[in-house]
């Protein structure tokens, strides 16, 4: 079954800093994102979490648009999203990037890292020139965003909606930011 059954919200430490954590669960697949953010656990339980249950992952859209309505902060709104996106690629047996971006995706984003656009071994290749850089929201939304466009990263699950959706820039903070990425290439590898 692809139905959300249950979540698990939860605040960790990481640098100094709160982290968000959602897992999702349905009867036969399960999905956890995280953003860094400030947020009430019990307002989500209260408010969010019973708009969701018993919806079907497999319903992306109809998820985004409720998220929309009763979630003001984008990036939980993006956690929420990721979470069910997750659950769904699990359930199909897919990588995420492939189930969001169909099965034969094989877009990579270019990187930027400080204030240079960089290889996958931090080699600089230029200055990042002006780019446009778009705040995380549900994967919806996202989907309606110029994909000549950046997103930032907030956890290994933004490899996959840069790679799968086809955004040209994703930006990182740290040098293990990029290992997702190196996951994901191998895997493209493998299926070609």
């Amino acid at each position: 079954m692809s139905i959300i059954e249950d979540f698990a919200l939860r605040n960790l430490y990481v640098e100094s800093k709160n982290l968000f954590e959602i897992d999702l669960f349905t009867g036969s697949s399960f999905g956890r994102a995280q953003v860094k953010c400030d947020v009430d656990i019990e307002d989500l339980y209260a408010v969010v979490v019973p708009e969701l249950i018993g919806l079907n992952v497999m319903e992306q859209r109809l998820l985004d648009e409720i998220l929309l309505d009763v979630v003001e902060d984008s990036k939980i709104r993006f956690a929420f999203s990721l979470a069910c996106a997750k659950s769904a690629a699990s359930y199909l047996g897919l990588p995420l990037y492939q189930y969001l971006g169909g099965i034969f995706t094989m877009n990579v984003p270019v990187i930027v890292f400080g204030d240079a656009i960089v290889d996958s071994t931090f080699n600089k290749l230029s200055k990042s020139h002006k780019i446009i850089y778009q705040d995380l929201d549900t994967l919806t939304e996202l989907s309606k965003q110029e994909k000549s466009s950046c997103i930032q990263y907030a956890e290994d699950g933004s490899w996959h909606v840069a790679c799968g959706m086809g955004f040209d820039y994703i930006e990182i903070y740290k040098r293990e930011d990029i290992n997702e990425l190196l996951r994901i290439k191998e895997h493209m590898l493998e299926v070609l």
